[in-house]
């Protein structure tokens, strides 16, 4: 872990009044499909209400988090899904976990601890945390035609997702910036995407044993999944998580590491995605035969990360969440404009 304080990093760096930003949908098109899901618009109402039912956001966070198209995004990242199955996703998807802020570590290992438990006791009553309540929510409806390993890959993904995302507190509190390494490891849990994965084999209703899942390659291929979306994320999300003080960025990491000011470091993250791209398209080549049927599945698996990657990223500039009202004007030109600093959501309270 680095002695270098974020805060320093914030200060001493001297941001242009525009950003040139790269277009990795052009190379990653080239690799990955795209498409939409049909059951957008339906679900999306039903899913929109349900979340609204639990009173998570109010107000102007409420109205924000209904313009920023989370329904979109997972229509996009799920295209093959049928109806009920989508349905569930869209409702693990609503942006339940960065809206509001959780202002301490105290408070986000209590919300850890919550959400953990009510997963591994599904059948407990649901927790006055109502993040933590959804979660288990979702779970219990999937727990009626999941099967076990999907089921257990999920949890597990969640475990891993809520540990980092309580190390990543860690080293906001103690203003610290992680190695390259360290934090590359980390926004694998943090991502999200490894409970995407899980969720993924649950919208087409797959059915991989782990000799398939956790084979060498077939992981690999998910952490270069993983890696090429939230690399993408990290370049495209720069600006306003820098306005927030978040240095919690994979930009922010070769800014300080590699002595890099920010065009050099984001032309650097740029490149180290292009060449996990790379590295995707050789490891797929290389799969053994698994046998029939279960080749078959993991096609679909792999198609399905494909989706992933390159909805997320499409979807980036169709939201106000990173670009606001210059969405489409950013897509078209690649420059954004740097905005001031952004006052933090007030933190919420953390109950079992």
């Amino acid at each position: 872990m680095s002695e270098f304080p974020a805060s320093q990093l914030i200060a001493s760096t001297i941001l242009p009044s525009q950003l040139s930003l790269p277009d990795v949908s052009a190379y990653t098109s080239k690799a990955f499909g795209s498409k939409t899901n049909p059951h957008q618009r339906e679900a999306e109402i039903e899913s929109y209400q349900w979340f609204d039912s639990y009173g998570i956001h109010t107000g102007t966070k409420r109205q924000r988090f209904f313009e920023s198209g989370f329904g979109l995004m997972t229509a996009m990242c799920y295209p093959d899904c049928n109806f009920a199955r989508f349905r569930i996703t869209m409702d693990l998807f609503d942006d339940m976990t960065d809206g509001g802020a959780l202002d301490t570590v105290d408070g986000m290992k209590r919300a850890v601890d919550v959400t953990m438990k009510s997963l591994r006791e599904p059948d407990s009553p649901p927790p006055k945390f109502k993040v933590a309540a959804t979660v288990q929510h979702c779970y219990n409806r999937m727990r009626q035609d999941g099967n076990p390993a999907m089921l257990r890959r999920f949890v597990d993904a969640l475990d891993f997702y809520t540990q980092a995302c309580f190390q990543q507190k860690v080293n906001r509190s103690t203003d610290t910036i992680p190695t390259m390494e360290e934090y590359i490891q980390l926004r694998r849990d943090t991502s999200a995407m490894k409970i995407g994965f899980a969720i993924l084999e649950y919208t087409l209703d797959l059915d991989l044993p782990d000799q398939v899942a956790d084979h060498p390659l077939v992981s690999e291929l998910a952490l270069a999944g993983n890696d090429i979306l939230t690399w993408a994320n990290d370049i495209y999300s720069f600006p306003i998580e820098f306005a927030r003080g978040d240095t919690h960025n994979l930009v922010c990491v070769a800014m300080h590491h590699n002595n890099l000011d920010l065009a050099g470091a984001i032309d650097f993250v740029n490149q180290l995605t292009r060449k996990r791209l790379d590295e995707y398209v050789e490891i797929k080549t290389n799969l053994p035969s698994f046998g029939s049927g279960l080749d078959e599945q993991l096609a679909r698996y792999l198609e399905g990360i494909e989706y992933c990657v390159q909805g997320f990223i499409d979807w980036t500039f169709l939201t106000p969440r990173y670009f606001g009202a210059e969405a489409a004007q950013v897509k078209e030109t690649g420059v954004v404009n740097i905005i001031a600093p952004i006052t933090l959501d007030t933190p919420v309270t953390i109950e079992a």
